[in-house]
């Protein structure tokens, strides 16, 4: 196996991702065993940055249309683009379907766990976990 500067000359958070990666691929190969991704797991409620909103006034009558359209920051992607914006490495990318519907989807070969796409998110959709 060959990682970091042995493949192509890089970032030592490059060279850290792939011998994490290489080893994950070593033990499961001693352990005979196949390696399954984890599944994405849903944003808990308070971890949720409400930070980036500004807090309103109540409205004198509810109106249901307005106030769905004032609701930002309940953790689903607003499609700002910032996440795919601040990858260095193009690892995230937006996804077009049919009706308009879309998906940011993370390329893992080329994601470094930086977490830069976290921090920028105002929703709180990315979420970064220790994976070593």
């Amino acid at each position: 196996f060959a990682v970091g500067d042995a493949t192509r000359p890089g970032l030592v958070t490059d060279a850290i991702g792939q011998g994490r990666t290489t080893a994950e691929t070593v033990h499961s190969l001693m352990m005979e065993y196949d390696i399954v991704p984890e599944l994405r797991q849903v944003i808990p409620y308070e971890r949720i940055r409400s930070a980036y909103y500004e807090s309103g006034e109540p409205l004198a009558e509810f109106e249901p249309r307005h106030e769905a359209d004032r609701c930002m920051s309940c953790g689903l992607c607003r499609d700002c683009g910032m996440c795919e914006v601040t990858c260095y490495y193009d690892a995230i990318s937006r996804v077009e379907g049919e009706n308009g519907v879309f998906a940011y989807e993370v390329n893992d070969q080329l994601c470094i766990g930086c977490g830069f796409c976290a921090g920028t998110c105002p929703t709180g959709v990315w979420e970064m976990e220790e994976n070593i």
